[in-house]
């Protein structure tokens, strides 16, 4: 029998990076998580507007010790993993429950479900130099009570 590899090595390892990055997140990992990336590359939510606001290693880190601390049982699910050049695309639902006030919304203890993109773009080391995430703002603050 003969297997034919369809996908190259280095969108096999960027494809386990991304992977490793949603397992440290379910981990409330932050430094594991951190170090996939690249501190000085991009983070862009995307729905807060056209560009990305600031860095990973700055805004990035702080962004998701925040998402922690306001969603103690915050969890995700892969669903899709896509290579496409330098990128990859992660379909992946997060979902956990409020505990704390978070990003201007007030803590009801209310549960959300939530579909994301996350992008990844990888330099010629394989480490996320950049992440833009995609999600339904309007339906994660209904969720919330807003």
């Amino acid at each position: 029998m003969k297997i034919t590899q369809t996908e190259s090595l280095t969108d096999l390892t960027r494809k386990g990076t991304s992977i490793e990055f949603f397992s440290a997140y379910q981990e409330r990992d932050i430094e594991r998580m951190m170090a996939l990336f690249d501190p000085n590359g991009a983070f862009w939510l995307m729905p807060l507007g056209p560009e990305p606001q600031g860095t990973i290693g700055e805004l990035g880190r702080n962004f998701w010790t925040g998402v922690m601390a306001a969603f103690l049982d915050i969890d995700n699910t892969v669903d899709k993993v896509t290579a496409d050049g330098d990128r990859i695309v992660c379909n992946v639902v997060l979902f956990g429950t409020q505990a704390a006030d978070f990003a201007g919304i007030p803590n009801k203890g209310l549960r959300f479900n939530s579909d994301h993109i996350f992008i990844f773009h990888f330099n010629e080391d394989d480490k996320i130099a950049s992440v833009a995430i995609d999600w339904d703002h309007a339906r994660f603050q209904q969720q919330l009570g807003i």
